[in-house]
């Protein structure tokens, strides 16, 4: 039962996939049209130069769901800027299986 994070940040309009299987990389790739411009299978983690709608429609054909979506934002600067600004999805799929392909 796999879980996953989609963050999106406000900082460099990137989105990064966390918890992600290694077989499903190249699918989310395919299915979004675009080419990670990060990739750390290490860590499971995989981030793409797209929104986070496109994103998350992807993952949703491929039967993941949002389970919780939330504001992350930490620490300011002396200059009152927010040193790290994003926003989450937790996703969930209740079998291991792709639904669709």
């Amino acid at each position: 039962m796999p879980y996953l994070l989609v963050r999106e940040s406000y900082m460099n309009g990137c989105c990064m996939v966390d918890g992600l299987p290694l077989n499903e990389f190249r699918i989310l790739g395919e299915k979004c049209s675009a080419h990670p411009d990060t990739r750390d299978e290490k860590n499971r983690r995989v981030e793409f130069p797209t929104t986070p709608i496109t994103i998350l429609n992807c993952l949703e054909q491929m039967g993941y769901r949002v389970i919780t979506s939330g504001s992350f934002v930490t620490g300011q600067t002396n200059f009152e800027k927010y040193c790290q600004k994003e926003f989450i999805w937790t996703l969930h799929r209740p079998s291991t299986e792709i639904e669709c392909l």
